[in-house]
């Protein structure tokens, strides 16, 4: 997971959807604060303006775990609030007054955002634990979980990372050669405990995900290797063709870019001195 600034501008151009999408938005938007809890929410939120701006904005990755979601199969618009219900609180109706707000929606892929099993593969042929977002919203306190659309939402303080509103969201995370994403020890209990569930709710390990990951560490690392051995033997093409590669993988259009960052920032933990 990496930070994405959601005021992204492409020449003169607003990544978001266009003005009629946002006028309609707020359209639904007023009558669903006059329904309660008897709003049935539209398929506005999955506009095709929405999608075409998410897919822009995150470089055609799912927000949670970065994979290259538009390229492997079909992705969800995901409310990051549950527009239906919430798991941790029955009694909450969903927060289907922010269906149609913009800042709430995220692209995820199926993977990330479904209550899916982890399905064997040929090497592990056993099936893995469901897991995935769905309905999960989980508060530090759930008294101060906003109830209805008067509710302030300022008060609540979320256990599931946002990439677009938590700016240091990759420091709360580390990575080792097998793939996995695991809590950065380093940090404060509050940050431990919401790596911790952001992996969990998300299924941030499944295999899949995970061997796909290392594959992608095994590359950055070769990467930071080939560099420190240009820099070793002070050849300055070499240097500069090295660093030009691991650019690449740290860039925010990288699949995994928060991995390859992680390697490149903590190149003693994962190479040898060339």
């Amino acid at each position: 997971m990496i930070f994405i600034d959601r005021n992204q501008v492409t020449g003169t151009i607003s990544v978001r959807p266009n003005n009629a999408w946002f006028e309609t938005a707020a359209t639904l938007t007023h009558q669903a604060t006059t329904d309660g809890n008897n709003h049935v929410v539209t398929d506005h939120y999955k506009h095709i303006e929405v999608k075409k701006a998410l897919e822009k904005l995150f470089n055609e990755k799912c927000a949670y775990c970065e994979g290259k979601s538009a390229s492997q199969g079909p992705w969800d618009v995901e409310h990051y609030r549950p527009k239906g219900r919430v798991k941790e609180n029955k009694k909450h109706p969903g927060y289907f007054w922010l269906a149609y707000t913009w800042d709430n929606l995220l692209p995820s892929c199926v993977f990330c955002n479904q209550h899916r099993a982890d399905q064997p593969t040929f090497d592990d042929p056993t099936v893995g634990p469901a897991a995935g977002k769905l309905d999960q919203f989980p508060l530090s306190d759930e008294a101060k979980r906003a109830m209805t659309f008067s509710d302030p939402l300022d008060l609540e303080e979320p256990l599931l990372l946002n990439p677009c509103i938590d700016q240091d969201c990759e420091d709360y995370f580390r990575y080792d050669v097998k793939g996995y994403i695991l809590v950065n020890s380093s940090n404060s209990a509050t940050k431990r405990k919401r790596a911790e569930i952001t992996i969990k709710i998300c299924h941030l390990n499944r295999r899949r995900l995970r061997s796909h990951r290392a594959k992608e560490i095994a590359k950055i690392i070769k990467a930071v290797e080939s560099c420190e051995l240009a820099s070793n033997l002070n050849n300055a093409n070499l240097m500069k063709a090295t660093q030009d590669l691991v650019e690449l993988f740290v860039a925010n259009d990288a699949e995994f870019a928060g991995a390859a960052r992680y390697v490149n920032n903590n190149s003693h933990a994962f190479i040898s001195n060339p």
